[in-house]
């Protein structure tokens, strides 16, 4: 069943630039029982130039695959008969981990079961990875808008276990990759007292720097952390956001590059004329050249789960201030906090309108980067 679709005509002044007028239509769409959202203004902007038409539910075809010590293999669950979950080993009583692939991959990504192992060796918790690969294997823009289909399916996961299960949102934690951190936020929007987002160096082309409602921000769940590692602009490679847009956003090493991912420009080369298979993504190699600063959160996350690195942050105005080692005090332990899995044992958690948007850490080249 296609997404039902409402058009609004909207006048918007002074969007297109000084003095100038244009019309823009806003969009709503509508996926039964799983919801609507709507692309209004906040989405038209000079930095997202498109925003394609999201494809059904039925296409995107979302598919859970849930986790527990007494199951490591996964069992598999379709989004469109969620009700199955009750049939695998995921308990009430327990908290709940979401993992979430980015762009042009799937649940099949390396980080997401190294990831989903880790978790399990960490603490007895129920894992859930979420395979979107049917939205997220597309052209950049369509796939920027079929996140937002795959936001409402675990928003309705989410209030669905809380409706039959009483599984409080305050247990479960999003821990997103790249879109798949934007997704996250898209997902927290619509769940009332949800726990806590991980993004990892969330995508920053067609987010970055646009209202909060189009990108992950901090009212998307009671804490917010967001680990930045290449935020340099889209001409030089970055495939992140610098901008801040967590409770706690860390910047290792500065943000930009990471150790050990001094990747020729060649590589870029290399990818225009080999090509990208959208349905299979980026060959081995590529994923190598290109995302490896971008990939490094997936890491540092999966070492701060199981290799004993504190990653203890500091809080400071600037990498460069940061490396003087000026700002290496943490005060009363609000002032400083730890990148990855404890980040949430941060002293400030809870403080009313209490943000650190430049935590800083220096890391090494190599597993596990203490």
């Amino acid at each position: 069943m296609e997404a039902t679709v409402r058009m609004r005509l909207l006048l918007v002044v002074g969007t297109m630039g000084v003095g100038a007028s244009s019309f823009l239509l806003q969009m709503q769409y509508c996926f039964g029982e799983i919801g609507c959202f709507a692309t209004n203004t906040d989405f038209y902007h000079p930095l997202r130039p498109t925003n394609p038409t999201p494809i059904s539910r039925e296409d995107l075809d979302l598919t859970y695959h849930v986790w527990s010590r007494e199951d490591q293999l996964g069992t598999m669950v379709r989004a469109a008969r969620i009700a199955d979950i009750l049939n695998t080993t995921l308990k009430a009583s327990r908290k709940t981990k979401v993992l979430i692939h980015g762009y042009l991959d799937s649940e099949g990504a390396t980080w997401v079961y190294d990831m989903a192992a880790a978790l399990l060796l960490y603490g007895d918790f129920n894992v859930l990875t979420v395979d979107w690969g049917g939205g997220s294997r597309a052209l950049y823009d369509q796939a920027a808008v079929n996140a937002r289909v795959a936001g409402l399916e675990v928003a309705f996961l989410l209030n669905w276990l809380e409706a039959k299960l009483d599984h409080h949102p305050r247990d479960v934690h999003l821990i997103g990759h790249s879109l798949g951190a934007t997704f996250a936020g898209y997902a927290g929007e619509r769940v009332i007292g949800l726990g806590r987002i991980t993004g990892l160096d969330p995508a920053g082309p067609y987010f970055e720097n646009l209202p909060p409602k189009v990108r992950l921000d901090p009212t998307d769940a009671l804490f917010v952390d967001v680990i930045h590692t290449n935020g340099d602009p889209l001409i030089l490679q970055g495939l992140g956001m610098k901008q801040a847009c967590g409770h706690l956003d860390f910047y290792p090493n500065g943000g930009r590059q990471q150790p050990g991912c001094n990747v020729p420009l060649r590589a870029s080369f290399d990818v225009l004329n080999q090509g990208i298979d959208i349905n299979h993504g980026f060959t081995l190699e590529q994923k190598v050249a290109l995302t490896c600063s971008h990939s490094r959160s997936t890491q540092l996350f999966i070492s701060s789960l199981i290799s004993g690195c504190e990653f203890q942050a500091y809080y400071c105005l600037s990498h460069l201030l940061y490396r003087t080692g000026l700002c290496q005090i943490c005060g009363d332990g609000s002032w400083c906090a730890r990148m990855g899995i404890e980040a949430e044992k941060w002293r400030g958690l809870g403080q009313a309108g209490r943000r650190l948007e430049q935590m800083y850490v220096t890391t090494t080249d190599e597993y596990p980067y203490c």
